[in-house]
């Protein structure tokens, strides 16, 4: 789940924040067990998809202009992303002792603050008391990889199809140990969802005309995914053709989604302010809302509708504190840092 933001009201496209705060939403809807959220899982994978556009598309651009900075990319992003999972983590280390005694509370907090999750829940029996935050490892490699990667892939005669190409191959990679080992193996990893992001990489170097007809099509596939009961809601595992077409519908309807929206950025519903809004705090929302959920849905066996609303009502305001207290006052430090050096304010920069 990219958070990756543009201000500049030349590029800044609201609708981006709009197809967020749906992604969002849906996950939420899904951890909480609302009964029109049962495939809210793949809300994710719409994340994962938005992650590949906007970083490609900003490193493309950096690119064309001469070079990639490197590590200025990685630390734009650890100042984006690092300050808000380091309170989580203070906030788990602190609490865990009352709300959770039997986590191994400094291992969870490592995994985690390393960016490993992922393959930590595939691989092994560790808590899961904040194991959410295993979308960020998938994320934080691609991070890593991607800067190094695009300019040699950009550099090739046809790196669209090198790109479906590893598309196809990610997705048969992903059935295949689905198949093979089961949903964990194939859910949590990295090199098993990394298709949607590369999809989202295709989206960003392709120019993609989306009929109305077509976005229709697109959305109502994506809508019935996210509310078709597919999980085995007894021990919250994902059948297999949840981690495999459920995955693959998601990401192409995301696809077709965000090539739309690129080209309709004053989309009436997901550019609206409120929507924009939800989508600007999802990033906290996703980091605060999962221990809270754990506790009412499970521990206290709360109605989903309790749980629904009372998370909500914590993950909305803990994001809002961060990204007004935390987020907010880094972006404008370092947009005063970067022009210092350069001579202007850099509005447009990623945050």
């Amino acid at each position: 789940m990219d958070w990756l933001i543009t201000d500049d009201p030349m590029h800044y496209n609201r609708a981006l924040d709009g197809v967020r705060a749906l992604a969002i939403l849906a996950v939420v809807s899904f951890h909480c067990v609302a009964p029109w959220g049962s495939g809210g899982f793949l809300g994710v994978d719409v994340f994962f998809v938005l992650s590949g556009y906007l970083i490609t598309t900003l490193l493309a651009a950096e690119h064309r202009k001469g070079s990639i900075d490197i590590g200025a990319f990685y630390a734009r992003r650890a100042l984006r992303l690092y300050p808000s999972l380091l309170l989580v983590l203070c906030a788990y280390l602190a609490l865990a002792p009352i709300l959770w005694p039997t986590d191994e509370r400094w291992l969870v907090a490592a995994l985690n603050g390393l960016y490993l999750m992922d393959y930590a829940l595939a691989f092994s029996t560790v808590p899961g008391t904040i194991g959410h935050t295993w979308s960020l490892g998938v994320e934080e490699k691609f991070y890593l990889l991607w800067p190094l990667v695009l300019p040699i892939l950009l550099r090739t005669r046809r790196p669209i199809s090198w790109l479906l190409a590893a598309f196809v191959a990610a997705t048969l990679w992903r059935y295949f140990v689905t198949f093979e080992w089961g949903w964990r193996q194939a859910y949590f990893r990295f090199d098993t969802r990394m298709s949607g992001i590369l999809l989202g990489a295709i989206a960003a170097l392709v120019p993609v005309r989306v009929s109305r007809p077509t976005i229709m099509i697109a959305c109502t596939a994506l809508a019935i995914a996210i509310m078709v009961p597919i999980i085995a809601t007894t021990t919250r595992s994902v059948p297999v053709e949840g981690v495999t077409i459920g995955v693959t519908l998601a990401e192409l309807s995301a696809f077709v989604l965000i090539c739309y929206v690129k080209d309709h950025p004053n989309s009436s519903l997901l550019a609206s302010g409120p929507v924009a809004y939800i989508g600007k705090l999802s990033y906290g929302i996703y980091l605060w809302h999962f221990p809270l959920v754990l506790l009412l849905r499970d521990v206290h066996a709360q109605p989903w509708w309790l749980t629904l609303s009372a998370t909500l009502l914590f993950s909305f305001a803990m994001a809002a504190l961060c990204l007004h207290l935390v987020d907010t006052p880094l972006k404008q430090w370092r947009e005063r840092r970067e022009g210092l050096k350069t001579g202007f304010s850099p509005r447009g920069a990623e945050t």
